[in-house]
């Protein structure tokens, strides 16, 4: 089932939760018995959103997708957290990428860490502050002050159950749907500090959407990822590369933080991203990013000045 927050054109500011039935969106409003609010209804367990999925097969109030304006699914969770490193051919273009002129004093700054954690134990986990979060289809707005906007398509979990100190097959379990992101690093700001955050946080940073689809409905472990600039397409890869399993890296999370229902957990990228290629090429105002997990969705974000 796929679940959406949409306004309908013309129609003023309202948004909605709702339910996306073929090409047409039902509103959970207009369904007996539902939860209005979308985290509520992942919350409420696969039995509800399964009679929810039945009830709106059977609707008859319904708009068309092509009258809505679809905007990020989980728009303000508690916490949007992300894996770093987690593809091997990722890894293996940041290493490439860390021998290039133009980044020898930024790489030459973390030769501490590298030393320091030269056997790492855990991921790189890091957070996405949640005002990042924008829509689908909604403008990437490029900083004043860096020329370096990347992006990152990603596959993203959406908790539906509280999880604290879960095994592995409990956290995934734990997971109630899946959408796609982008996770678009300011790659100076992100390579100016350890913590990497605040790279990975500028207003308009994080799209999400177009929809979560319930987690029935998903392999995490076997889904491609493509991002395209401009119609060129930049990264093509796989699940299949994950170091760390959604169930291992939601598990190890959860040692450390509570998780909530509708909180979201970025899960890594594949290679292809912009400030690996030879020469960089980074995202300008004018492009048009789309990211693409087939039956996930599309995002397709124009790039814009701020």
């Amino acid at each position: 089932m796929k679940l959406v927050r949409y306004g309908v054109k013309g129609a003023g500011a309202g948004v909605s939760a709702g339910v996306v039935d073929d090409d047409h969106v039902v509103a959970l409003g207009a369904i007996d018995a539902a939860p209005t609010d979308l985290t509520a209804l992942l919350a409420a367990g696969p039995d509800v959103t399964a009679d929810v999925a039945r009830k709106a097969a059977g609707a008859r109030q319904r708009t068309p997708l092509s009258e809505v304006v679809l905007h990020a699914p989980i728009p303000a969770p508690s916490k949007y957290l992300a894996i770093g490193f987690n593809y091997t051919s990722h890894l293996a273009e940041i290493q490439q990428a860390a021998t290039q002129p133009q980044y020898a004093e930024r790489m030459e700054r973390f030769a501490h860490l590298r030393a320091a954690f030269p056997d790492q134990k855990l991921p790189t986990f890091f957070n996405k502050q949640v005002s990042c979060i924008t829509g689908p289809y909604d403008p990437i707005l490029a900083p004043y002050d860096s020329p370096m906007l990347d992006f990152e398509g990603e596959l993203v979990a959406v908790i539906g159950r509280r999880v604290r100190r879960a095994d592995a097959a409990t956290a995934l379990a734990s997971v109630a749907g899946y959408t796609v992101g982008n996770d678009v690093s300011v790659r100076d700001w992100q390579q100016d500090t350890p913590t990497m955050w605040p790279g990975k946080s500028f207003d308009t940073h994080g799209p999400i959407g177009p929809w979560v689809v319930t987690a029935d409905e998903v392999d995490p472990a076997g889904l491609g990822i493509r991002t395209w600039v401009d119609g060129e397409l930049r990264q093509d890869g796989s699940t299949k590369e994950m170091v760390t399993g959604v169930g291992d890296m939601i598990a190890a999370l959860s040692r450390v933080c509570t998780l909530e229902p509708g909180d979201l957990i970025a899960t890594g990228t594949p290679p292809g991203v912009g400030f690996a290629r030879k020469p960089p090429v980074f995202l300008q105002p004018g492009d048009r990013c789309r990211i693409e997990i087939p039956g996930l969705g599309t995002l397709e974000n124009p790039i814009k000045d701020a």
